[in-house]
This record gives structure tokens, sequence and C-alpha cells, in this order.
């Protein structure tokens, strides 16, 4: 190795002295020369540091030895030729990787060895060993960064290199790391730097010695930097490339909570939408809170195609908190599947902690709002009763279908369908719903009309309660899916919607018909004075009750020959049968200031009120009559001698029609149960399920024996159906027969053995054996007569003389069979 020394020389007023020979000694090889200094006083004194050259303490002496005006001066300078040392790095991971957690063992291997006397750094050189001449100490320190980026080191270990071998090893608990006040992690997690410091054993060259209070300088707080080429002594190894990280797990507790998307303000009584406010804390392992870090948050909803929706991120406060609000708006209820998320590398944390996320599954809650938008008689028609301070109702009639259109959503307003909610009529005194209906899949609209039978199968439409028939009642339509109802909706499994409800008043009227309780119309006519009597009855034209307390109105008009003109009006009130009567005097052609005709006509009216809607008007002509010496002369349809044989004749032309149109009727309805066996007895011989057909045969001879009369229209047992089939079939078929087909259905309904086809065949051989007893009953059956039928009036012809032989043989006596044969003798 070349070395140059380079010195200057001055004088006692360091003013340089220039151009004048400065004479050295170098002890290491006793050269001895003479160097000219240059203007500035410098002179350069060449060294060949060979590699063999010696290593130690060697001294070089300088001698000026003076001028005229200056004196001469001599010093002697220690020189060190020393070995290079280099730290070379074997291995350093933990677990394979430069990533520790809790209990980790994180070590390191490295080399330390002189040049060699080369110059080359990548000379094997020799190992070093011990603490002597020979060896030397390593200082190994810990550089760790906290959360403020403020560094902290502690020296961990001064190491002697060992056949040139240093190693170091340690566990890593970063609860111990928070506990020790000198700790180079105070945070307990983090990056770590190592530094590798060779202190200075001459002849080896070094870092000189590090002073206590250096390890907490930030920057340049290591003197062995300003060294040159220190990169051989001094090694640093980075967290990220051959230190470690110290990497802590975090945890996100999250609150659990009940989401509701709305909320009802106290006040004001209105609906206030409502977000999802997730709110939780962010810890580390050792329980410590982790302040001014970002959350992020994202939910989806169970069962919606709208997919993840992204909350707006927060920030952790100095107790950890967070709190980051998600807008539900237009969010159906249901199930939430909320996603919490600490990202370390989004806070810097990607050297100190772990990512966490938590997913949980939050209930979403959401009142409804159930409004009725319509409610009006029979299927579309919209009525209204307006009183006269001007207040306007909904009408529906007694005993008449009734509709109701309605819509339920939730308070966010999104549509509610496929729903059950139940139908109240006054649900105050009647607890069990009248009906119960379904909310539309598409926009949450309730169509409900009561005539329909697959939505009402009763198809009951406004039923008088108690003795309550006309008046107001309370419109129910509920929406409870927390509830149980009896004959109502069931209570729904998983419910996250509350429930409500809208009442609507609205009046029941009935319908009234007027009738003829006491006519006053009169064939003859009446006479001038003579008193004209009438009345008419109210009644309800759905139950035929009786409209008792109510005005009837009897206007009274006379024919002036060219109009009809107001005489009179009565006003008559209903008794408790309903009906109200007029009376007066008839005036003839004394029509009011002037003369008529004679004809009059009274019109009874009923007038409209709240609680009935008027009929139609009656109508009856009251007319001047012949005087009674004029009644000869009357025409011929006024004359009772002539109009009763014509009544009479009558009378027996409706009586024959009527009997001809019941023994229609009868003939009718035998051959519609005729129909009914025929089609079983079909079926039988056709199908193979049995039971099902017999059932099915069972289901129509109820339904033909309610519609004729037989059964009772509510309910039907047993012995009912038994009586309704002999009561039907008596007179056309035998005993045994009906005995026969009534155990076909009591075997069908209630034995627990197999239907086979034995009991299929004995079926149809019933069933013929009655529809054949029918047939006779009807006249269809055809009698004929065959031979086995014809009576033998005359016998075969006998011959006289004629005799039948013991051998069965028919003879005539006094014949002989053979002539040529003769037998006789004496």
């Amino acid at each position: 190795m070349n070395a140059t020394v380079e010195a200057r020389l001055v004088d006692n007023a360091l003013q340089p002295v220039s151009g004048v020979a400065v004479n050295w000694s170098w002890s290491a090889s006793g050269m001895q020369n003479a160097s000219t200094t240059d203007t500035n006083g410098v002179f350069k004194i060449p060294l060949n540091i060979t590699s063999d050259h010696e290593l130690g303490n060697f001294t070089m002496t300088f001698e000026f030895p003076g001028t005229p005006l200056l004196k001469g001066s001599r010093v002697v300078q220690d020189f060190w030729v020393v070995s290079r040392t280099h730290i070379n790095l074997v291995h350093a991971e933990c677990t394979e990787v430069n990533v520790c957690e809790s209990g980790d063992l994180w070590e390191f291997t490295a080399q330390v060895t002189d040049d060699n006397r080369t110059p080359v750094i990548k000379d094997i050189g020799s190992a070093l060993d011990g603490a002597g001449v020979n060896g030397g100490k390593v200082q190994v320190i810990f550089e760790g960064i906290d959360f403020d980026n403020v560094f902290h080191r502690q020296v961990v270990a001064e190491l002697n290199p060992n056949a040139g071998i240093i190693h170091y090893d340690r566990v890593l608990n970063p609860q111990l790391l928070i506990d020790d006040p000198a700790s180079f992690l105070p945070d307990g997690f983090g990056p770590v730097n190592i530094i590798l410091r060779f202190e200075e054993n001459l002849p080896h060259e070094g870092c000189p010695v590090l002073e206590d209070f250096q390890l907490s300088l930030q920057g340049a707080w290591d003197p062995c930097i300003a060294q040159p080429a220190n990169d051989h002594f001094r090694r640093v190894l980075n967290h990220n490339v051959d230190g470690f990280s110290l990497i802590g797990r975090t945890s996100l507790l999250v609150d659990e909570q009940i989401v509701y998307t709305s909320e009802i303000d106290s006040a004001t009584g209105a609906v206030i939408e409502k977000p999802m406010v997730i709110t939780g804390q962010l810890r580390d392992e050792l329980d410590n809170i982790l302040f001014n870090r970002q959350i992020r948050v994202f939910y989806e909803m169970q069962g919606s195609s709208q997919g993840p929706v992204s909350c707006d991120p927060g920030t952790s406060n100095f107790e950890g908190n967070f709190s980051i609000v998600c807008p539900l708006s237009g969010v159906l209820a249901g199930q939430a599947r909320v996603t919490v998320e600490y990202n370390a590398w989004e806070n810097n944390d990607r050297f100190r902690y772990k990512n966490a996320s938590v997913t949980h599954l939050f209930p979403v809650f959401s009142n409804s709002t159930l409004e009725i938008t319509e409610a009006g008689p029979f299927k579309t028609d919209v009525d209204r009763f307006t009183f006269a301070n001007g207040t306007s109702f909904s009408v529906l009639y007694l005993k008449e279908s009734f509709h109701i259109e309605a819509m339920l959503k939730q308070s966010n307003g999104q549509p509610l369908g496929g729903k059950c909610v139940n139908i109240y009529l006054n649900p105050l005194e009647n607890t069990r719903p009248i009906a119960t209906a379904w909310t539309s899949d598409e926009d949450g609209s309730i169509h409900w009309f009561s005539g329909d039978p697959e939505q009402n199968p009763s198809r009951k439409g406004v039923e008088p309660i108690g003795n309550e028939l006309e008046g107001f009642r309370t419109l129910r339509v509920a929406y409870e899916p927390a509830r149980e109802v009896s004959k109502g909706c069931d209570q729904e499994t998983s419910a996250v919607v509350n429930g409500s409800y809208m009442d609507l008043l609205v009046l029941v009227r009935s319908k009234v018909d007027l009738s003829i309780d006491d006519g006053w119309e009169k064939p003859l006519g009446y006479q001038a004075g003579e008193e004209v009597t009438g009345g008419v009855a109210v009644i309800r034209n759905r139950i035929e009750a009786a409209v008792a307390g109510q005005q009837v109105h009897f206007l009274r008009q006379y024919w002036n020959g060219t109009v009809w003109v107001n005489e009179s009006l009565d006003i008559v009130t209903t008794n408790d049968r309903g009906i109200a009567n007029f009376s007066y005097q008839y005036t003839g052609k004394q029509c009011g200031d002037e003369t008529c005709d004679g004809t009059w006509r009274v019109i009874a009216h009923f007038p409209e009120t709240s609680l009935f809607a008027g009929g139609e008007d009656i109508v009856g002509l009251v007319v001047l009559g012949q005087p009674p010496g004029d009644m000869n002369a009357a025409a011929w349809w006024t004359q009772p001698n002539v109009v009763l044989p014509i009544i009479i004749a009558m009378l027996f032309a409706m009586i024959i029609s009527a009997v001809m149109y019941k023994r229609y009727a009868e003939r009718r309805r035998i051959e519609i149960l005729r129909g009914i066996l025929m089609d079983t007895m079909m079926q039988l011989q056709a199908a193979n399920e049995y039971i099902q057909v017999i059932f099915n045969c069972y289901k129509d001879l109820v339904r033909f024996f309610r519609s004729h009369g037989f059964m009772k229209k509510v309910y039907e047992t047993t012995r009912e159906f038994e009586w309704a089939v002999r009561e039907a079939l008596t007179g056309i078929a035998t005993t045994d027969q009906l005995a026969d087909f009534l155990s076909i259905f009591e075997e069908a309904r209630y034995s627990d053995h197999t239907i086979t086809v034995t009991h299929r065949d004995g079926a149809i051989h019933t069933l013929q054996a009655i529809t054949t007893s029918i047939d006779m009953a009807l006249g269809d059956q055809m009698f004929t007569r065959t031979a086995e039928h014809d009576a033998a009036i005359h016998t075969t012809m006998v011959k006289a003389g004629q005799f039948v032989t013991a051998e069965g043989e028919m003879r005539q006596a006094g014949i002989d069979e053979d002539a040529e044969e003769l037998n006789f003798s004496l």
C-alpha cells in the first residue's frame, strides 16, 4: 500500500517557510531522506507499506536544521501500521424472515477478520479471536423507532470474536421492552436497525469509544461515522433488509348493536332517517390503545343486489375509540354484513402492526308505515257521505262487499313486498281479523276485495256486529310481524321491520227498499169526501229488517191537464215494524184553488240519511170513480161478476203449472244425482286412486245435498250425511242398496285396511244397482217381453187313445206298427 505523509513547516508567526529542506527518518525501515517545502510550507513524504510490513507503533522524525534567520527544530511523530478490520454478516433472521412477532427468536452470526495485510476487502484475511491483541470487541446496538419517529438505541451485547465468529440471539418480548426504561422499543413494537461496531484495538482499526450520552442523540450520534472507510468495521443492518421489525397483532373491538333505519321525532311525530353508526376500539395485542389510526368500514345487505357500500373512513381518538357513520338511505331491512378494517400500510404502521379485519352481522330494523289509500263498496266503487258541517267519510254498505287499497313500506320509502297484513273492523271490540291480505312483491301495494274467494274464502262483506247494524266503524289494516294472530297472519320468524297500522273511520250505511204495505190505488176509484189511506214498509234490502224511526215523505199531487202540481207533503215516522201510514180526505175535482179532472197521485219517498240510502219512490194514483148509480155502465174489467171467473181460472192454471214445475224439478234433481253416481262409477273403472275417487264423490254429494236442502250449509257430520242419502233416495233404492252405498264411504274414510280391487268392484256393483233403480224410477228402463215371459194359454194337442208305455214311448191305441207280424193267439 502506498501512503503519503504530509507535513507543514511554519515559523513562530505561523507563516509558512518555503523552499527549505526538511530531513526525516522512518523508524520501521531506517529510511532517511529530505523533502523540500513548497510555497505553503508543505512537504510530502511517500511511504510504501508493503503487505509484509510489520504491524505496530513506529515513529517518523522530522528535523529542520535552521537558517540564518530561522532557528532549527525537531519533531518526532508516532505512526501505527494497522490491518483493516472487516465485519462480514453470515446470516440474520427471525424464522427465516425479517418480520418478527412476540415470542420469536431473532439471531445473527457474523465473521470478524483482519485483511491479512492485504488491502482488498474480499480477501478472507485472518480471523480475530478473543479480547487481546489478536482480537477485539464488537458492540451490538439495537436502534428502534417509536410512534413519533424518535430513535432509541441500546447496547444489547459486547461480543469478543471466537475464531473470528460472533453470534447473538434474543427472544423478543414486547412487554419487557415496554417495561425497560432504556428500551430500544419503548412502544413494544416497531422497526429495529442493528449496528455492529468494532471498537478500535490497535493494531486493528476500529471505532473510537462510544459514550453513553451519545446513544440518545438524534442525527450524527456515532463519531465512528466520521472515520474514513468505517464501513469495514461498522456494519448497519437495516430493519427492512437484514434487521427486523417486531410486528404486533391488532384487534378491532366492534360494539354489537341493533340498527334502525329511522326513528320517530318525539316532538313532531315525524319519521327521521337514521344512519348506521359503527363504534368500537382499536388495540394491540398488549391491550395498548392505538390512537390516530384510520379505520375503514363497508357493509353489504344480505340478499341485496346492490353490492358492498363504503362508508366515510374514521379515525380513532386518544382513547382508541372510533365512530363511523354509514348512511342507510334506500336500504331494505334485513341483515347487514359489516366489515371493519384497519390497514397498517395506510397508517404507516406496516413495520409495527399487522392488518386487522372483523366482520359482524347486524340486524337492520326499520319502522314501517301503512297507509290506506282507498276503501269503498264493491270492487272499484268509491262512495263518501258529507255531513252538514263539511266532514266527509268513506262509506261502506251493510252486507255488501267492499275493497281496500293500501300501501306498506319502510319509513325510508322502500316498499315491503310479500308481507301479510290483518284487516279488522272495530278492532277494539273484535280482536280477530275479518280477513288477511298480502302486499305486492313489486311495490308493496295491497289490493283486497272481500268478494274474491281467493283473498277472502268466506266472501263476507260488512257484517252486523251484535245488534250494531249501521253507524261508524273503525277499519284497521295492520302489519303485525311480531304477533301470532288467531285467524290471521302468522308470526314472522325473523322480523326485521316493526309493525304498523292505520285506522280509517268509515260510515256503514244500509240500502233500503220501499214496499207497499197498504195500497191506496182502487180500481173503481174514490168518491169525493172519501178517506184515502195507505202505507209503505221500509226494509233493509240485504237482511230484510225493518227500518224504524225514520221519516217517509208522502207527496200529494194533482194533474191539471198539463203537469203534476204539488198540493201537500206529509212526513211520517216509521214504527217499530218499519211501516209509515198516511190518510187524508179525497177532494175529488177540487184541486187546491182550481178545478181538475180528479186525477191525483201520492208519491212515497224515503229521503236519504247518514245511515240509510233511499230506495225507489212508490207512486200510487188516486182517481175519481164512477157514481154508485152508474155501476152497470162501468167497464167489464171493473165488474166483479166478470173479473171473478177470470181470476179463478188463472188460479187453477197457476196451481197446475206449479205442480208440473215441482215434478220437473224433482226429476231434474234425481237426474243430477244419477250423473254424480255414473261419473264416480266410470272413474273407478278407469283410475287407480280408488280412495280419492270415493272422496271426490263424497264432496260432490255433500255439495248436491246442500244445494237441495238435504244438509245444512255450515258443516256436515256422518249422521247428517247418512240421513241426507236416505232422504234423497227413499222410494228409489232398496234398504240393502242404501246400506251397501253408505258402507263404501265408511270404508274409505275410517277403515285402516287397504282399499283393493275387490272393494272397487263391490263399489262399482253397488253404484250400478242404484243407478239402475234410478233409471227405473225415472221410467228410462224399457221392459222387454221374451219367450220365457209368454204364458202357455193352450197346451200341446193330445190325440185320443195316446198313451205312454213303460219304456217312455208314445203309442196310439188301435194302431199296429208291424202289420206283417201276427202275434194274435187265443
